[in-house]
């Protein structure tokens, strides 16, 4: 088959062990270009994704002189891209082959502008086969979005396509948006938490139509086997957790009166409120589900909207 119009677009991070994981699923998807984005990695990336590529000519490496955060090397990839549309993966992803394809025909056939698929997140030790085997649990669409807690529930299967708000980050993007929409580069640089639920939310109040689709899967490899290195989450965990707070307090400043009025949301009473809610009524009763592995729903963590940055909750 001929090479579909997608860009793949990888920021990354001081991740060489990941890459090492997670670039063959890539090198098997049918698109036209993989452009892995460094982000001022301390040693170059470039050298260890040539190797990995093995002379695949779709392969390039951007290199950001400095580390400016993953929103700046997504918005870099997304100016570098040539195709129609551009696929958001993160490093530590594993994409299940035929998953740009699945998006794009889904995307096509529904006539709508970005499409994500079911991030399944793996447990430590568990192959994506074991993965997709035990994860069996089904929703109904309309419980996809928690609109009080901006949560959309990654590893759930549900019946057909369903236009949501926000969804999966390894998202598929018509590459025109990026003319009206950026992921915004100053307002989340202390952790990547909410930053592609921003840019969705971004879309929808331009008025592009996102759908979340069951049929494409993908998998997160577990924070347990990646290490403390690279990646957004390094530091000390009540400073990252701080962090996270802020960023969600940030997000619900930025879109307070379109979430509630425009796209059916509950912001809160104020944006602290609203986050500090959140925190306390679906993070951290998520993580302890996740410690414990019970699987409620909402057990899953989403990359839209717990936190942007390879880790499990």
């Amino acid at each position: 088959m001929s090479a579909l119009p997608i860009s793949i677009v990888v920021p990354t991070f001081d991740r060489p062990d990941q890459l090492r994981q997670t670039v063959p699923s890539w090198l098997r998807q049918e698109v036209q270009e993989i452009l892995v984005v460094d982000d001022g990695s301390p040693a170059p990336i470039e050298p260890l994704v040539r190797e990995l590529a093995a002379g695949d000519p779709r392969v390039r490496t951007l290199r950001l002189a400095r580390n400016r955060g993953s929103l700046a090397a997504r918005n870099t990839g997304a100016d570098a891209a040539t195709g129609e549309s551009v696929l958001f993966v993160d490093d530590d992803v594993h994409l299940a082959d035929g998953y740009a394809r699945t998006l794009h025909e889904h995307r096509v056939a529904a006539g709508a502008d970005a499409a994500a698929g079911r991030r399944l997140w793996l447990r430590r030790g568990e192959t994506p086969a074991q993965a997709r085997r035990a994860r069996t649990r089904r929703v109904a669409p309309d419980r996809l979005v928690d609109r009080r807690h901006f949560a959309y529930d990654d590893e759930a299967d549900f019946d057909g396509d369903v236009e949501v708000p926000m969804a999966c980050a390894i998202m598929l993007v018509r590459r025109t948006w990026f003319a009206r929409a950026r992921f915004d580069e100053t307002l989340y640089r202390r952790t990547g938490f909410r930053e592609e639920t921003d840019f969705q939310i971004q879309l929808a109040r331009l008025g592009a139509r996102l759908i979340a689709c069951p049929h494409a899967l993908c998998f997160n490899r577990p924070r347990s086997e990646a290490g403390l290195r690279g990646g957004q989450r390094n530091g000390r965990v009540l400073r990252y957790e701080w962090r996270l707070l802020a960023n969600d307090a940030a997000f619900r400043r930025k879109h307070f009166v379109a979430l509630g009025h425009e796209l059916g949301f509950e912001p809160g009473l104020t944006p602290w409120l609203g986050a500090l809610h959140h925190y306390f009524g679906y993070r951290v009763p998520s993580k302890l589900r996740h410690v414990f592995g019970t699987a409620p729903r909402g057990t899953a963590p989403s990359g839209a909207a717990l936190e942007r940055d390879g880790a499990a909750p």
